[in-house]
């Protein structure tokens, strides 16, 4: 049981769920995020979205195909589901998923349009021969570009391309997935080695710079709401 399954009260923090309720929850499948940084779908129609009560129900809504993940159909009820990805219910229903400011996930309902914008950290990248760098995202894939991009930049990809290049850098707008500020935006004022200083309204934060990432310039290319 423990392989398949969670005892509630083991859950990551930032699965907002009732701990009191039940005993056991689904553990997500190996995926491209690790088990602290993930929703299985499970847990998201169930406890996030309140439209089912078992598995058996879920099952049945993924067999029909109209569960995406990132344009991508997903028929495991264990998928697991991180930061900044995107989850389609048909064509009625899109939500980024977000760290709320007490590190708890939620569902962050977008528009149609806005479910294209699909922005991945880069949090590592290694140079192939020639002008080739492979840069590891995220949500745990890979791409392959010509184009100048480091660690801790985010990339806007449309159809697997690259359609903008978010710098980290002074005055780059960011949103903080991990550390006491989690949840919050704010602007970069400067970046000293691994910390990062940032401004939010008229106060002076710190983190670490792994934590930020990157959502726009002058003003953010995705919509979060609080």
């Amino acid at each position: 049981m423990s392989k398949r399954h969670l005892k509630t009260i083991n859950t990551p923090r930032s699965w907002p769920i009732e701990r009191k309720k039940r005993y056991w929850v689904s553990r997500p499948n190996p995926g491209p995020h690790s088990l602290r940084e993930s929703l299985p779908l499970n847990v998201i129609f169930r406890d996030l979205l309140g439209y089912i009560k078992t598995t058996r129900e879920l099952k049945k809504i993924l067999n029909q195909e109209v569960v995406k993940v990132n344009g991508k159909v997903r028929k495991d009820y264990k998928f697991p589901v991180g930061i900044f990805d995107i989850l389609e219910l048909g064509e009625e229903e899109f939500y980024r998923i977000l760290y709320n400011e007490k590190g708890k996930f939620y569902l962050n309902k977008i528009g149609k349009e806005e479910r294209n914008n699909r922005i991945y950290k880069v949090i590592n990248k290694r140079i192939l021969k020639g002008k080739k760098s492979q840069l590891n995202l995220s949500n745990g894939e890979n791409l392959l570009t010509d184009k100048e991009v480091k660690t801790g930049d985010s990339i806007l990809l449309e159809d697997k391309k690259i359609k903008n290049i978010l710098k980290l850098d002074k005055g780059s707008l960011i949103y903080l997935s991990g550390g006491k500020h989690i949840g919050v935006t704010g602007k970069v004022k400067t970046i000293e080695g691994k910390k990062l200083f940032f401004m939010q309204g008229k106060e002076e934060l710190e983190t670490l710079k792994k934590y930020a990432f990157v959502i726009g310039k002058d003003k953010p290319i995705i919509e979060i709401k609080k």
